[in-house]
């Protein structure tokens, strides 16, 4: 941003829709005379010399001759008159229309040999008029002003100009407002280089000056710009560059939040919207979306045999619909569809396609489809769409470039999708489909996945009916996600199933545990929960590898842990040997066993005691139905959990 020039400045003055003077500027004192309290809130017919009209009548007659420059004198305060050209410019106020007159005293114009009129000051195209309040928001445009800045007069009004107009040095900007707004200082031949909403760079000249009120304090900022069309190359090219340079940052940082390929849609229209283009469509193939399909090979797209292949495929619309939520990555893709002509030209020549079509109202859009292409294929199509101008070569070059990092996203984004279903399904099919259920006891369970979209990991639960009237109960968790800890948790379920078919107790069965996978893998590792509970005499064992104790909900509502020493996880090679502890079970009370991913929250850094507290306190009514309970507890589950959960319940009673 160039520094100010000092020069002459404009005199300002705003008339309210009765006539009365609201703002009155530091020209508007040096060409009068009249101090701001002697002038503030007095009719405007005070100023005139050869006028009877006062109040609203004075002010309707000049919205009558507004697209005119007047030429006349005026009264000054010490009771001589001055030739001044003025223009007046209807400005829209809370109590109707009122009337900002701008005027610069004859004799200026004359000396300064500007014989051009105010009206192209004011209101041709090189010209334009702004007003912003004291908290730089926009309060009057005229067309002159909105044409340069390519945004109409109503997308100003009310905002702030950070939210108008693109600079590339914003805060330099503001500082120039606030010493308008703090000191009063006029600031003249102020040059600034910003972005249009098409990217391309503009420079505009212009003087700021401050409208102050009946206080004397400076309500608001004044501005006259005109645009440049002449030098100012370097910085016209240092603005492109960098406001280039600036979308692709935004658009790469946004990509890199998603692991889904609907919310990278919505992070890549996000970047490009407004900045780059008035909207934006993502649409995937469907045969890119399926595990085993092929999708087309860019680098055999131009053959005939490509081209030659039969039309009409069929795509994923990425774009979320306002309103929906964050989708999880295992949610099923929205429902395939036909999409536009231009974006499925692209798609089998692997080539950008240029377009226009109409909108509803029948305005015309300017379109440009680009292919998205990954590892040589082709996956899909982003549409960009904008009404202002065409997009130039240097736009579909950046398109491109935009296109090929969000075609890398979404690649990534479906093998990720992919491992975390195939995952998700191991585990289901590895979990038990139903736990045994008798008079003297009842079970329900819960699996919730990790909230923050981390595979699938590898958390499971069992019970098993013993004989002399006993039930084992086991939940445990494989340190690690995926496919491979979805595996590893299989094993561990089958052998713990095993053990306890066997009679072991739960210290001795943890010991044998721990022996069979010692010289696995680290990965391999896993917390584990052990219950024996005897139904005829109403007592149970308990044995912990590394996780966190039960809970005992008694027939009262009274809660305690299960105590008992705990050992290693098991598998690790540590050879550990298990103690177990016995407790007595009043009949009819819950115990609850749990997996780490139901109380521990990493984001807020919720402890396990604080966890443990929020899962006991949420039983109301121990002798609610099991499936009741399961939800209420999974319900104060931590938000965003970054592991899964698994959730086993157990009413038991005597034999």
């Amino acid at each position: 941003m160039a520094e100010p020039q000092s020069g002459t400045r404009l005199a300002t003055a705003l008339i309210d829709p009765d006539g009365r003077v609201q703002l009155w500027s530091d020209g508007a004192r040096a060409l009068t005379g009249y101090p701001d309290q002697e002038v503030i809130g007095r009719d405007a017919a005070l100023l005139a010399d050869r006028t009877r009209l006062r109040g609203g009548a004075l002010v309707q007659a000049l919205l009558r001759t507004a697209d005119s420059v007047h030429t006349d004198w005026l009264r000054c305060r010490d009771g001589t008159c001055r030739s001044v050209t003025w223009h007046p410019v209807p400005v829209p106020l809370e109590t109707g229309t009122g009337v900002l007159a701008v005027a610069v005293p004859e004799a200026q114009v004359t000396n300064q040999g500007h014989a051009v009129t105010l009206d192209r000051l004011l209101h041709s195209s090189p010209v334009g008029l702004a007003v912003v309040d004291t908290e730089l928001r926009f309060v009057y445009v005229n067309e002159t002003y909105a044409h340069v800045h390519r945004i109409p007069v109503e997308q100003h009004l009310g905002r702030s100009f950070h939210e108008i107009l693109d600079l590339p040095d914003p805060e330099a900007m503001e500082k120039m407002l606030r010493r308008v707004v703090d000191k009063g200082e006029t600031i003249e031949n102020l040059r600034v280089v910003a972005n249009r909403p098409d990217g391309d760079p503009y420079e505009v000249i212009g003087n700021l000056f401050p409208l102050q009120g009946p206080d004397g304090r400076v309500m608001g900022v004044g501005g006259v710009v005109y645009e440049l069309t002449d030098g100012g190359g370097e910085l016209l090219d240092t603005a492109h560059v960098r406001r280039r340079l600036e979308l692709l940052g935004r658009v790469s940082a946004g990509l890199g939040q998603g692991l889904d390929p609907r919310t990278v849609a919505t992070e890549l229209v996000a970047a490009c919207v407004p900045g780059f283009a008035e909207a934006a469509e993502v649409d995937l193939l469907e045969s890119a979306a399926q595990p085993t399909a092929e999708s087309f090979d860019a680098r055999a797209a131009e053959s005939d045999e490509q081209l030659a292949a039969p039309p009409g495929p069929l795509f994923h619309p990425l774009n979320l619909t306002s309103g929906a939520g964050r989708p999880r990555p295992e949610d099923e893709l929205p429902r395939p569809r036909p999409t536009l002509r231009a974006a499925a030209q692209c798609v089998s020549s692997a080539q950008s396609v240029a377009f226009e079509t109409t909108k509803k109202d029948g305005s015309a859009l300017h379109g440009m489809a680009v292919p998205l292409i990954a590892v040589g294929r082709v996956i899909g199509a982003v549409t960009f769409l904008r009404q202002v101008d065409a997009f130039s070569s240097e736009d579909t070059l950046l398109a491109r470039e935009i296109a090929a990092r969000t075609a890398t996203a979404i690649d990534n984004a479906l093998l990720y999708r992919r491992e975390r279903l195939a995952a998700l399904a191991l585990q289901r099919h590895l979990l038990p489909a139903q736990l045994p259920s008798e008079k003297w006891f009842q079970l329900a369970y819960r699996y919730r996945p990790a909230e923050d979209d981390t595979l699938a990991g590898g958390d499971w639960y069992d019970a098993v009916p013993l004989p002399g009237g006993r039930i084992g109960l086991g939940v445990g968790d494989v340190i690690g996600h995926g496919v491979g800890a979805a595996a590893a948790m299989g094993c561990y379920r089958s052998s713990v199933h095993a053990l306890l078919a066997v009679g072991l107790s739960p210290g001795q069965l943890l010991t044998r545990l721990d022996g069979l996978f010692a010289g696995s893998d680290g990965e391999l590792a896993a917390t584990c929960t052990c219950v024996v509970y005897d139904g005829g005499v109403g007592r149970c064992r308990i044995a912990l590898a590394g996780h966190p104790p039960p809970l005992l909900v008694r027939p009262d509502g009274s809660v305690a842990l299960l105590e008992c020493e705990p050992g290693p996880p098991v598998g690790m090679g540590l050879h550990a040997v298990y103690a177990d502890r016995e407790h007595p079970v009043p009949p009819g009370s819950l115990i609850v066993l749990y997996t780490d991913g139901m109380i521990e929250d990493r984001n807020t850094l919720l402890d396990l005691d604080q966890g443990i507290e929020l899962l006991s306190r949420a039983v109301r009514d121990p002798k609610a139905p099991l499936d009741e309970i399961c939800d209420a507890m999974t319900a104060v589950r931590p938000a965003n959990s970054a592991d899964d959960a698994a959730l086993l319940v157990a009413r038991l009673g005597r034999l």
